[in-house]
């Protein structure tokens, strides 16, 4: 009778811990529901509030846009290129506040769709790359050739992520360099592609406190106090929630005043194997080329490239007298000449002796090269340089020589 007694105290007991649990599971999911409920309120207000300043804020790009097509002297010139860029910088604080209001409230969704992964960065890097040459800073592309020409994937995702991640570039960089890497990474699933991708600067860096919380929603890389650019932070958010959405990660690495290398991989569903630079290693076997190239970088990318496709190069830093020599006393299939280093005096004075043999000329996107000088050259490759735009120009000449 005493352990029936023990059993019944017991299941009281157990009854008694049951009905609490449901009270708190009770309370929990109606305190899921508020939640729910204001994260969804909130998303509904920032959405109609994106759409209401969007309204007039497409009005006032529209006639920044017909007043820059009239006559303007120098200084309204100034004023109305000052209104533009604050004009965009506002839009895309608008539509950073939407894309974080759709994120949480869960109603971001993915495409997924065939589409060009390496012409997607490059077309928005000589978008935004003539903002940074006007400030004196180089701008690379260094595209692996075993890329697919097609992924399945979402492009305006990817566009919007490295659209955040190179306007944080340019803005923070104020001389030096700025590079964007793709590679493509091992992966055990045959059907998905992994592919890496990198942003690196020269620029004024992230201090160390403040590395570990870039991510994180309204959080400022810099005190207003320390530096003259200024955000809402929500840049960095959105690209990680973005990447994390299509399943990759992000991961930013920093010295405060030296750079910023921003890592992104991301996976993708393969569509086809036909590579994106669809020419065998050996396409330029033997093709002597003579590279005049300032900056490192570009210098050590373009020599990279020309080697992969075996052509014999030579590499000269400045337009002194052994390029000269070179040029005259050395037989070239090409010459590619950084237009930086060209002492334009001389080359129109000899022009007759430069011209025997085959010119590109490497010029920033934007650069004006016109009349006499520029009919010195074959042909202009603006940089930063598509890899398969170069490869293209090169296998041209040769066609035509034929």
């Amino acid at each position: 009778m005493e352990k029936i007694n023990e059993l019944i105290e017991k299941q009281q007991e157990m009854e008694q811990e049951l009905a609490r649990l449901r009270l708190k599971l009770d309370d929990h999911e109606q305190s899921l529901m508020i939640a729910e409920q204001k994260a969804e309120n909130k998303a509904r207000f920032i959405s109609m509030l994106s759409h209401e300043i969007r309204t007039p804020m497409n009005g006032i790009l529209s006639m920044i846009e017909l007043l820059q097509n009239t006559s303007l002297d120098e200084e309204q010139q100034s004023y109305m290129g000052i209104l533009n860029g604050s004009s965009e910088a506002l839009m895309a604080l608008v539509n950073n506040l939407l894309d974080i209001g759709k994120m949480e409230a869960g109603k971001l969704k993915l495409n997924r769709d065939p589409f060009d992964l390496i012409n997607t960065i490059e077309d928005l890097t000589y978008a935004l790359s003539p903002r940074a040459f006007e400030k004196g800073v180089h701008v690379h592309l260094n595209v692996h050739s075993d890329i697919p020409l097609f992924v399945i994937g979402d492009a305006l995702k990817v566009r919007q992520v490295m659209m955040n991640l190179l306007q944080n570039s340019i803005k923070f960089t104020k001389q030096g360099d700025i590079t964007i890497s793709l590679f493509l990474l091992p992966d055990e699933q045959p059907d998905r592609l992994t592919v890496k991708i990198c942003v690196e600067d020269t620029g004024i860096g992230i201090p160390k406190e403040r590395l570990a919380h870039i991510f994180e929603s309204y959080t400022q890389m810099h005190e207003q106090s320390e530096h003259m650019h200024q955000g809402t932070g929500l840049g960095l958010a959105i690209c990680k929630q973005l990447v994390e959405l299509m399943g990759g990660t992000i991961e930013a690495k920093s010295m405060d005043g030296v750079g910023t290398a921003i890592d992104i991989v991301l996976h993708f569903e393969r569509y086809t194997d036909l590579p994106s630079i669809p020419f065998q290693n050996s396409v330029l076997h033997d093709t002597r080329i003579l590279l005049l190239e300032n900056n490192s970088i570009c210098r050590t990318l373009l020599r990279n490239m020309l080697d992969e496709w075996n052509a014999q190069v030579t590499v000269v830093h400045e337009m002194d007298e052994r390029f000269f020599d070179e040029l005259y006393h050395h037989e070239y299939d090409l010459v590619l000449v950084d237009l930086v280093l060209i002492d334009r005096e001389r080359w129109m004075r000899e022009r007759t002796k430069i011209q025997k043999q085959p010119l590109f000329l490497l010029a920033p996107l934007g650069e004006k090269v016109e009349g006499e000088f520029r009919d010195t050259f074959e042909t202009v490759i603006t940089k930063p340089i598509r890899k398969l735009h170069l490869l293209n120009s090169i296998l041209a000449l040769q066609q035509g020589k034929r």
